[in-house]
């Protein structure tokens, strides 16, 4: 079976300027039989190198394709602002293949479209009479009605006129996404899902797992650090995790909870914008380091034991999430962290309803540590079966075959 994917971001293991990981790792373990030629507008621009990089890695062509220019000088001139507010889609939606291009991917003898990227909703309709699969991969109207619905996002007038703007136009778009016995959609979210199939009632929409990245050992020994038990939080300080982790941070700064604590857990903040909080604990008396970036990410997660995830918004799966699990690491998370991700609480997993069960966990973790052994060894178990790149790709793939 031969396919041609025409994708926004060039394929890369890790998300580089985008998420780029998802196609190449979908890529990298797809059925033996699967022929697959790239195109990429290469937005997340990878050099020459990355790309030559990938092609090898994944036994693949990549073809770039040359990037509109109107969307440039559209963002250069301060009056492109307001051009974009009356604008019914979002901007990248208006993208299509040229005729120069589309004409050259004719040529090609192949037997499906894949598609990467929610606003590439128009170069879905240049093919529709061809077998076509459309990875969004999530709902972005989804994202923008949870941003509304939480109360945090009115404390950033910025932030809320931008969610009350993208909103309907995404709506719009997907509203507008091609109906066709041909074209399959595929998302990595659950709920992205359902509410991608209330927006549009007759859309052939998938939910399909999201594949784990990589593994530093694919043997190691779950094992908690000793003297302290070495716990990370990853990612930047931003709107997506802010709130949850002020208030565990604060509650691991109170002076009862410290004093039980600080002898028993390390802490690691992998990420920018940590500095404040870096320095809270410390003054509270806890073994803090900061990175603010590393070479090697998944090398790096895997020298810890537990990973607090305060997610408090978004949609479909997070991989952090999943590359946490897939190294033994006991995951303490949020809702919005697990969303989508074949774990459960108290089994294979740590999910906390309400912040403060976070320091609730740490300090009945040190009372049986096998326990919790166990339990990230679950977890990595989990993802391992549920979450495996083999099986999740032919899942993909097998929907060009309906």
């Amino acid at each position: 079976m031969k396919i041609v994917l025409i994708t926004n971001m060039t394929p890369a293991s890790e998300n580089i300027r985008g998420t780029s990981a998802l196609p190449y790792h979908l890529l990298a373990q797809r059925p033996n039989d699967v022929e697959v030629k790239v195109y990429s507008y290469n937005y997340n621009n990878l050099n020459s190198s990355k790309i030559e990089e990938a092609e090898k890695k994944l036994d693949v062509e990549i073809r770039l394709l040359k990037q509109p220019s109107w969307p440039n000088w559209i963002r250069m001139f301060k009056l492109g602002v307001i051009f974009r507010v009356f604008l019914r889609f979002p901007l990248p939606n208006y993208i299509r293949i040229n005729k120069k291009d589309l004409e050259l991917i004719e040529l090609e003898s192949y037997d499906g479209v894949w598609v990467y990227g929610e606003e590439m909703s128009r170069i879905v309709r240049q093919f529709h009479d061809r077998k076509c699969v459309h990875t969004l991969p999530d709902c972005e109207s989804l994202y923008y009605y949870r941003m509304l619905g939480e109360r945090f996002v009115f404390k950033n007038p910025l932030k809320f006129w931008a969610c009350t703007l993208m909103y309907p136009k995404f709506l719009r778009m997907e509203r507008n996404f091609e109906v066709s016995h041909n074209i399959h959609y595929h998302l990595v979210g659950d709920e992205d899902t359902k509410f991608l199939e209330n927006i549009c009632p007759e859309i052939l929409a998938h939910f399909i797992r999201h594949p784990h990245y990589e593994v530093a050992e694919l043997k190691k020994t779950i094992s908690f650090s000793q003297p302290r038990i070495k716990v990370l939080i990853a990612g930047q300080n931003n709107l997506y995790m802010r709130q949850d982790a002020d208030l565990i941070i604060k509650d691991l700064m109170v002076k009862d909870n410290a004093e039980l604590l600080k002898d028993f857990f390390s802490f690691t903040f992998l990420g920018k914008g940590w500095d404040m909080h870096v320095n809270g604990l410390c003054k509270a008396g806890y073994h803090v380091s900061h990175i603010t970036f590393a070479p090697d990410y998944v090398e790096e997660i895997s020298k810890h034991d537990i990973q607090i995830t305060p997610i408090c918004i978004g949609t479909g799966t997070k991989g952090k999430v999943l590359d946490a699990l897939a190294n033994g690491l006991l995951v303490i998370g949020s809702w919005y962290a697990l969303e989508n991700i074949m774990v459960e609480s108290g089994v294979s997993c740590l999910q906390y309803k309400n912040v403060k069960e976070v320091v609730e966990y740490l300090k009945e973790i040190p009372k049986d540590i096998a326990k919790y052994e166990f339990i990230a060894e679950r977890g990595r178990r989990a993802v391992f079966s549920l979450h495996n790149r083999a099986s999740v790709s032919k899942e993909v793939f097998d929907l060009f075959r309906q």
